[in-house]
């Protein structure tokens, strides 16, 4: 097998694009209430005065790929907020989702934005990652995308 250079596989990781995450309607096993866990004080959040709730979920397998993102959230001329559901890839969630970090910003244009650490897993390799998501009240559009490509060790204590 031909090895890349040091330099140029650091490269390839430093330059990884962001990758767009599944968002989808809470109308799945997922997003069943018995699936928050506690600490709820860190596993659920409220946002902008309460009308964003972004909500941890574990669903127990696979393992590896267990953990999803509930978000609700205003819709546009609609009484009830939204629902969405973020995954990894389909109905694969993440390895871990580490919401006692994260860190919440607002722009007026974009919305309340959101950057999680997000635990995957490749064989006995452990990667965490920055979930980024955007909640826009005024559209009621959630997105989400993987940045940074950190190929970093997961932070003290992860579960």
């Amino acid at each position: 097998m031909r090895r890349l250079p040091q330099c140029a596989a650091i490269s390839l990781v430093c330059a990884t694009p962001a990758i767009a995450q599944d968002v989808r309607d809470c109308n799945t096993f997922e997003a069943n209430a018995r699936n928050t866990y506690p600490p709820y004080e860190e596993t659920i959040r409220s946002y902008a005065n309460g009308n964003i709730r972004v909500i941890a979920l574990d669903v127990g397998e696979p393992a590896a790929a267990a953990y999803h993102l509930l978000v609700t959230h205003p819709l546009p001329d609609e009484p009830f907020p939204g629902c969405s559901l973020i995954s990894n890839n389909g109905s694969l969630g993440f390895g871990s989702l580490h919401m006692d970090n994260v860190a919440a910003s607002y722009d007026p244009t974009a919305g309340l934005s959101l950057s999680i650490p997000a635990e995957f897993y490749e064989g006995d390799a452990v990667y965490v990652e920055t979930l980024r998501v955007t909640v826009n009240q005024a559209t009621g559009v959630v997105s989400a995308v993987i940045a940074d490509g950190g190929l970093v060790p997961p932070p003290a204590g992860s579960k």
